[in-house]
């Protein structure tokens, strides 16, 4: 009998909770008409049922779907926001190339991006920096170089050279190649607000737990976090003296994910995950074998911020609803203007998100389907509602029975 119950409670909260709500948020209002990157955190993009994010959209006061695309998180986007630096010298000596860059706004710079004509060479770098062009300072020793994976055009390549942080006046680069042969610079530059794509965003999961078992495990959990956040990066700080190498397995006891790794004394203990589900319901195994439990002091999340592109009016009112149901993926004419829209935008926040019942929803206009219809809802809860009644009567009569 009580497994009747435990299915028609199952149906029954099923049934319901179909009608659970959507989270609804608020976009400040555009003092020019024109295309615009919509910032969805890390809060927002929670609340998201499906993993492509299509059940997001961008609606009007007057219900009216709005056409956007989904911006890309790879770093070449902000290639459009490069600013090269004034150079001091960009001469050649001695089959080197060397460049002093003038940073007089003293700016405080760890990497430099260097445009040169692309040439199929082993490329090394060394960095030192002044502040009066006389006295010179080591900051990066000699070291190779690579490229950013992305070119500007099919003759040019972009090098990234990175060197512990500074505000020197003027930084002396030297470039060499394995060939003795100097190499074209064009510019060296920076990417401005290089934060906007493809930046990890720290997510805060409050508190974890750990517990160590009989079975030689460490298991950490995270009983505070309400929301199961998307996580694209995860950082440990082991506390250990001694030399380890732990293999640990992350799991999402609701969905059933698995990733896993090693904890190293030998890395940085800094791993790249894709959209991992993070929350209450997920377990950190630590498999210590016949060691002692390491000491865990933190666990950083991070996850990457993904951004809308639509076209929006002057004085218009808009809002956007996360977590709709049954929406496939929208197909808008601007995705095929993608490439003609440009990166740099103004940039908008989502505010005031927060959850609705699901017959306040602004969505687009269409015919319900029949399990959709409050008339079939009702029904079925009808239907159970007297099933369950039939249940009562007939386990009260058992009851009366035995008795």
């Amino acid at each position: 009998m009580k497994k009747y119950i435990s299915i028609c409670l199952f149906i029954l909260y099923t049934t319901v909770g179909y009608a659970q709500s959507v989270w609804q948020g608020d976009l400040q209002s555009v003092d020019t008409s024109g295309y615009y990157n919509i910032e969805l955190d890390q809060y927002a993009i929670a609340h998201s049922k499906d993993i492509e994010l299509t059940d997001i959209r961008v609606l009007d006061k007057d219900n009216k779907e709005v056409p956007y695309f989904l911006r890309s998180v790879s770093p070449v986007q902000e290639i459009a926001r490069f600013k090269s630096y004034d150079l001091k010298n960009n001469s050649i000596r001695d089959s080197l190339n060397v460049i002093v860059v003038d940073n007089n706004k003293k700016e405080n710079i760890k990497r430099f991006y260097i445009v040169v004509k692309a040439a199929d060479v082993n490329k090394y770098a060394t960095v030192r920096g002044s502040d009066d062009l006389k006295n010179w300072y080591i900051v990066k020793q000699k070291t190779s170089i690579s490229n950013l994976s992305y070119n500007q055009s099919d003759s040019e390549e972009i090098l990234v050279l990175d060197f512990p942080s500074g505000n020197y006046t003027y930084y002396e680069i030297t470039l060499e190649s394995n060939q003795g042969s100097p190499l074209d610079i064009i510019k060296v530059g920076k990417i401005e607000n290089s934060s906007i794509y493809a930046q990890f965003t720290k997510i805060n999961l409050g508190r974890f737990i750990s517990e160590e078992k009989e079975d030689k495990k460490t298991y950490l959990r995270f009983p505070e976090q309400q929301e199961v956040y998307r996580v694209n990066k995860l950082e440990f700080k082991v506390n250990s003296s001694a030399y380890y190498l732990r293999h640990v397995s992350v799991i999402d006891t609701i969905s059933g994910k698995r990733i896993g790794f090693d904890l190293s004394s030998k890395s940085d203990n800094s791993f790249f995950v894709n959209n991992f589900p993070l929350g209450k319901h997920t377990v950190i195994t630590i498999e210590n074998n016949n060691n002692p439990p390491l000491t865990i002091d933190s666990i950083r999340v991070y996850g990457l911020n993904r951004y809308l592109c639509a076209y929006l009016e002057q004085g218009k009112e808009y809002c956007i609803n996360i977590g709709v149901k049954n929406m496939a993926l929208p197909k808008y004419d601007i995705e095929h203007f993608q490439a003609d829209i440009p990166v740099d935008l103004p940039i908008l926040k989502v505010s005031n998100l927060h959850g609705i019942p699901d017959e306040e929803v602004i969505t687009p206009k269409r015919e319900l389907s029949l399990i959709e219809r409050p008339v079939f809802l009702w029904g079925v809860i009808i239907v159970i509602g007297l099933f369950l009644t039939f249940i009562c009567v007939k386990m009260l009569k058992e009851m009366k029975k035995k008795k």
